[in-house]
């Protein structure tokens, strides 16, 4: 039980800390360019592992795989705003 608390704990703190991909969505719209897209999915990355890293028995693939779900779910969300409309998808 203590894993799934950990899990959730992760999961809202990763959500309300990171969200570079969606604020760029929200701010930028269909003006956001490659190279900030790069930078927010890199951002959210850094900021999803470091706070996955803190805790307390996670290991390194644990920290990985949560930095990485969060971050998909970010760039989804993002893309729905509008904010991969430089991938030309």
């Amino acid at each position: 039980m203590k894993r799934g608390a950990a899990l959730a704990l992760i999961a809202v703190l990763a959500a309300s800390s990171t969200g570079c991909v969606t604020g760029a969505g929200v701010w930028k719209r269909e003006q956001v360019s490659m190279p900030l897209l790069i930078g927010a999915v890199a951002a959210d990355l850094v900021v999803s592992g470091a706070i996955a890293s803190q805790v307390e028995n996670f290991t390194t693939g644990a920290t990985i795989g949560s930095a990485l779900a969060v971050t998909a779910v970010d760039v989804t969300i993002g893309c729905f705003l509008g904010a991969c409309s430089s991938l030309r998808l």
